[in-house]
């Protein structure tokens, strides 16, 4: 089991923790004079305006107007989350200009990057998982664009995206929900909390149950629970402690569907005749595969003001993911066709990972004065460990063609356990579905392995033995599931130490504002093999970057500012050359400049930004080595280049009015040869727009419109190896370009409050993809696509007291 740090272990922080708390106390008896709110670190949500949030607190460290921030910040309030009826990350971050979505496990790219390492809670990073992110429990999503290792620590290129959790307020509030959709799902939700009595305790309780099936048919079942409780020790002293636990079982995974010729949409048989895809919905799990997380997030937040010029945060959290999925996977490269049929080689994993991370975060907002210049200076220091444990396991591809008695016919324990067995590309033109279903030895497939599926119509695949029939590990002679072998069995240590240190300097009166800082940050891995019980690796790394900026307010009212930065981020490099020598971080360097404006005293709202982002440092083997020169070396060269242009607007042109969208153009190239980064469009262009009608007293009705395009772009690159290989594979899987296309969703709500101070109901109606587009391309490469769904219809009903 992952171990407990020895920091924890001996009771260091808690032991600081006590002795600040009691000295903070002593400090925060002063007078009326001295009262001090503490909002450096957080924002007010109440004074959210629609869809426009003044304030940015998470994503920058500290609580900022946005104005004065010399980076493109984006904040998806909680009305936003509400309008768009989002449950997870992904459905409010569509809507941004540029986030273009890359699968269904919350995984997206921005900027020409993708977004390893860009995923946060309340400011603390937080580890890939499958399946989509919930924002049951999420007041507020921050984006910050670009790299901002000074903020956040390594990795981050493209963007750093923060979840903001719902926190206490000092209001009674109950809100219920219940909903059917987008797919067979029902959905339940609470969001209660206020005052304890008249205590100085303040408490926010929320919760989700969602049942039944989303993407292509796959089942899902998911349950969060949500806790958060506050207390206002004294105006200067606040301490509070959150936690989240989310458990979500799916029936296996959503995997690629395949293509041969280029065409997504289908395939052409033998004999002419072309079956197609249709609606996308097949499921090409078996009745017992399983993918199941547990993920859980526990804070303790301690604010304390010392005076109106110097503010503490101590931050501790916990995190776990348990991770599990026991599930035949697809070989997307290989295909074999009968007359009347395609058929998808399979294989069995199991796949296990267990993670515990410890984080504590401590910072200080100081301000002063130095002649004409105001400072305003947060100073941090940030400790991260996480412990894994990792088991994988899985059997060979299936992949038919077989033709040697002896190998079709043999059993598990005469094979090589995890060997792929068969060719990547066989035709039989004059074998039916039928026979083959008979006999799978006919298409040369080992029936002691596990069998095809069936591409168009899963339901007519040959039948798997459940896995809770099979010892894992264990031959078996009865044609039941071959032997997995073990291919990583590891204890993982990651721990990182940073120092941080920004400053903001504003100066004629806070129209003219300069930025800048460091962090300097060392990292340890070490992965240990269980296997052969000795380390893979154990190395540190070192980096330091580096963060200026500036913001200019052109006119006084701040109705048009100038903004430019040039920010850093990077990836630790523990890998050393044949000699020893360290190699040096790889970085993600980008310069930005743009012009924010705001019109008719601030309901009109946009932004116009121009950057360029290089990766440099990439480390590869040398490719000019050869055996003559002894030890390969590596060799350091630039790697993605991402120019490109951005516009944003958050209106409310009229009380009942109000639009957010955008549009990105994206030139994101390999500068090795010039190639367009993969999935990366030219243009992208969103909006959503609500307009309020009102009825009666009390009442409302509003109709919503969101619209997205995607433009077109290049398929992911690799060596062709399937399909035959060489020129069959070359001709059977050729280049293609993943399509541009629209989206257009439809919503509406209607609202009503039958007296005055009673509670407020709410019916909500959504149509996604209204003319249900059915060649909407989530991601591609040579042999598989993943296609959106066509259209899906949700309706949730919610009360508020």
């Amino acid at each position: 089991m992952p171990r407990i740090p020895h920091f924890f272990r001996r009771g260091a922080f808690l032991s600081a923790l006590a002795c600040i708390l009691p000295f903070s106390l002593v400090l925060g008896q002063g007078g009326d004079e001295d009262v001090y709110e503490l909002d450096p670190f957080e924002v007010r949500t109440d004074e959210d305006a629609g869809y426009h949030s003044t304030h940015a607190s998470e994503v920058t460290r500290m609580a900022m107007p946005i104005s004065d921030i010399p980076m493109s910040v984006t904040i998806l309030n909680q009305e936003f989350i509400e309008d768009v009826m989002a449950r997870s990350t992904e459905d409010v971050l569509e809507y941004v200009p540029g986030f273009i979505p890359e699968s269904n496990n919350d995984n997206w790219a921005i900027r020409g990057f993708a977004n390893a390492n860009t995923k946060f809670m309340n400011g603390f990073l937080q580890q890939s998982s499958l399946g989509k992110v919930s924002v049951a429990n999420v007041e507020r999503v921050e984006v910050l664009r670009g790299p901002a290792a000074v903020l956040f620590g390594q990795g981050g290129y493209a963007a750093s995206v923060n979840r903001v959790t719902k926190r206490p307020l000092e209001r009674p509030h109950t809100m219920l929900r219940a909903g059917y959709g987008p797919q067979d799902s029902l959905r339940f939700e609470v969001d209660h909390g206020g005052p304890i009595g008249k205590s100085k305790f303040f408490y926010r309780i929320t919760g989700n149950y969602d049942d039944g099936e989303y993407y292509r048919r796959v089942s899902h079942d998911e349950k969060a629970f949500g806790g958060s409780l506050r207390w206002q020790i004294t105006d200067r002293t606040r301490l509070t402690f959150e936690t989240v636990y989310v458990e979500e079982t799916d029936a296996g995974g959503v995997w690629r569907q395949p293509m041969m010729l280029g065409e997504f949409r289908g395939f052409t048989l033998p004999d002419g005749t072309f079956v197609s895809y249709g609606r996308n919905r097949q499921n090409y799990a078996v009745p017992d595969d399983i993918r199941q997380w547990k993920r859980g997030f526990s804070m303790l937040d301690f604010q304390h003001a010392f005076n109106r010029n110097i503010a503490l945060r101590v931050q501790v959290a916990r995190d776990t993911k348990d991770q599990y999925y026991n599930e035949t996977e697809t070989d997307t490269g290989s295909l074999t066709i009968l007359q009347d049929a395609v058929l998808l080689p399979r294989r069995w994993r199991i796949r296990e990972q267990d993670v515990v991370n410890y984080r504590s975060r401590n910072e200080l907002v100081i301000t002063f004065d130095t002649g004409p210049a105001r400072h305003r200076i947060l100073a941090g220091f940030s400790w991260d460990q996480s412990d894994a444990e990792v088991i994988n396991r899985h059997s060979g591809y299936n992949r038919g063609g077989i033709t040697s008695p002896v190998v079709v016919n043999r059993g598990h324990d005469l094979l090589n356990p995890g060997a792929n067995v068969g060719n990547r590309f066989n035709v039989y033109p004059n074998l039916t579905l039928a026979e083959f279903l008979n006999d799978v030895r006919l298409a040369g497939f080992n029936p002691n392995m596990v069998p095809p599926v069936n591409v168009i119509n899963p339901a007519l695949s040959p039948p798997v033995t459940p896995s809770e029939n099979v010892e894992v590990g264990l031959s078996t002679t009865e044609g039941l599931r071959p032997t997995l072998r073990v291919d990583r069995d590891s204890q993982d240590l990651a721990i990182n130490r940073e120092f941080y240190v920004a400053d903001m300097i504003s100066f004629n009166q806070d129209r003219f504002f300069i930025t800048g800082g460091a962090r300097r940050t060392r990292s340890f891995d070490r992965r240990f093999d269980n296997r052969t019980q000795t380390n893979d690796r154990e190395a540190f790394a070192y980096a330091t970057t580096f963060s200026f900026g500036t913001v200019y307010h052109i006119r006084r009212d701040q109705s048009l500012t100038f903004y430019a930065n040039a920010n850093s981020s990077f990836v630790p490099e523990f890998r050393r050359q044949p000699d020893n020598t360290p190699l040096p971080p790889e970085e993600g360097n980008q310069k930005e400049f743009g012009l924010r404006f705001s019109m008719r005293e601030g309901l009109v709202q946009g932004m116009f930004s121009f950057y360029e982002i290089r990766q440099q440092n990439v480390a590869i083997n040398d490719p000019d080595w050869d055996e003559d020169d002894g030890d390969r070396f590596f060799v350091l060269i630039d790697g993605i280049r991402s120019r490109g242009m951005e516009f944003s607007l958050n209106a409310r042109f009229t009380d009942n009015f109000r639009m957010y969208g955008g549009y990105a153009y994206t030139d994101a190239r390999d500068t090795s040869d010039n190639s367009r980064v993969y999935a990366v469009p030219y243009h992208h262009i969103t909006s959503f727009a609500r307009y309020t009608v009102n009825l009666r007293q009390r009442e409302t009705l509003d109709f919503m419109l969101g619209t997205i395009y995607i433009g077109s772009r290049p398929i992911q690159p690799q060596i062709i190896r399937s399909l035959g290989g060489g020129e069959i594979g070359e001709a059977n899987a050729p280049d293609w370009t993943m399509p541009g296309a629209w989206r257009i969703d439809l919503s509406t709500r209607y609202r009503f409050r039958p007296r005055s101070g009673g509670p407020r109901y709410e019916v909500r109606a959504r149509v996604r993809n209204v003319f249900d587009n059915q060649e909407i391309v989530r991601r591609a490469d040579r042999v598989g696509v993943q296609l959106t769904e066509g259209r899906t219809y949700q309706i949730d009903f919610r009360i508020r007291f």
